[in-house]
């Protein structure tokens, strides 16, 4: 499950005002991407034109969508991100939330 608002729908403008230092967080914004939008299929070109650009630009490319920072440090200690994956003809084959902790 998801925190944060739940069952927010994916807005483009919201999503490329994204700033993760001011805690903004497009994980609901994801899910319904995921679920009402069809990414897979999608070419490089037409995701970039949708989401705008991502954190790295390879066969598997991500968006973060939450960061979570311990009191008073600049390293995060968990967050979410949209794992986006592609084939040879850079057409999305996979999309998913991940979610990760540092120890």
């Amino acid at each position: 499950m998801v925190s944060g608002c739940e069952n927010e729908k994916f807005d483009k403008d919201k999503w490329a005002s994204y700033e993760h230092l001011n805690g903004s967080d497009r994980s609901s914004m994801a899910e319904d991407l995921l679920k009402s939008r069809k990414l897979i299929g999608l070419s490089n070109r037409q995701m970039l034109q949708l989401l705008g650009p991502p954190e790295n630009d390879t066969t598997e490319t991500w968006y973060t969508l939450k960061l979570e920072f311990p009191f008073l440090s600049v390293d995060p200690e968990s967050g979410k991100d949209l794992i986006i994956k592609f084939n040879k003809d850079s057409i999305i084959t996979n999309a998913k939330i991940h979610e990760w902790h540092h120890n």
